[in-house]
């Protein structure tokens, strides 16, 4: 009896899984279809030069680089660079468009659900945007995805506009995909965007709670981004070094940030300090 308690629970948690992948998905399409590109807006001409540049990119090294259309809803194109090491069939990704998928059954299962929740997060602060500045952003993800050795690695994805319609709406995005440097076991999606034209980095849609940082972590923070070492900082406040390195490791992991430098452009940027 307790087993098959069990298996009803697995299977109500599946479906509850699967209902909110759908969900997401549709919420997707939507924010896509927000767009409302015009098949007269699009120059199928300029894409495929656009396509044969990223072809020459793809041959230059070891990274995947894909592209959606964002007008007909489908992967426009994918590189070879990361068919051997995730076992995927090269064929496959040279018929992306007809395929209708990526590489996304490869991603964590955990990874993917926050991935799709980011992408929604994203679209909606884009569309919160004066339109002339909705294509000035990269979203970068670190995520893990299970390679053709039976484990899982480390990948970051950086995506931006590549090509605009005729009236500068997002028509094709590209993506690059890349082994991360840093293969630290994780068990959370890495995010962070780029403002293309300030070179400023943030998180515009993390969780102000888990952002939230303590007051002795805002002066230490403060302290480092005035050039304090972390010796000197702990002579400031009367504590020991160890104790100011926790405090550091912490505010790493908060404002998922990999150095000092970056978490100070976060904080900032979200407006935790000035």
């Amino acid at each position: 009896m307790q087993e098959e308690s069990h298996v009803v629970l697995l299977l109500f948690c599946f479906y509850n899984y699967i209902c909110t992948m759908i969900s997401n998905t549709k919420i997707l399409r939507e924010l896509w279809a927000r767009q409302q590109i015009s098949p007269l807006d699009v120059d199928y001409g300029r894409w495929e030069r656009t396509r044969a540049l990223l072809a020459q990119m793809a041959a230059l090294g070891r990274s995947c680089i894909f592209a959606v259309d964002v007008y007909k809803g489908v992967y426009a194109y994918a590189s070879e660079g990361f068919s051997d090491l995730f076992g995927v069939e090269p064929t496959r990704l040279r018929n992306i468009e007809a395929q209708g998928d990526f590489m996304e059954e490869l991603i964590h299962p955990d990874d993917r659900a926050a991935i799709t929740e980011l992408q929604i997060r994203h679209g909606k602060f884009i569309y919160s945007l004066p339109a002339g500045e909705r294509n000035d952003y990269r979203t970068i993800y670190q995520m893990r995805m299970h390679s053709a050795q039976g484990k899982y690695i480390n990948v970051t994805s950086r995506q931006q506009v590549i090509e605009t319609d005729r009236n500068g709406k997002a028509w094709i995005v590209m993506g690059m995909m890349e082994v991360a440097p840093d293969q630290t076991p994780t068990d959370r999606v890495k995010c962070s965007v780029l403002n293309l034209r300030t070179g400023q980095f943030f998180n515009p849609y993390a969780d102000s709670q888990e952002w939230a940082l303590t007051g002795r972590e805002l002066e230490i923070l403060s302290l480092i981004g005035q050039g304090y070492l972390s010796k000197e900082i702990a002579g400031r406040l009367g504590v020991s070094k160890s104790t100011v390195d926790n405090h550091r490791k912490n505010i790493l992991a908060k404002l998922e940030a990999d150095n000092a430098i970056e978490a100070i452009n976060r904080a900032r940027a979200a407006g935790l300090m000035d």
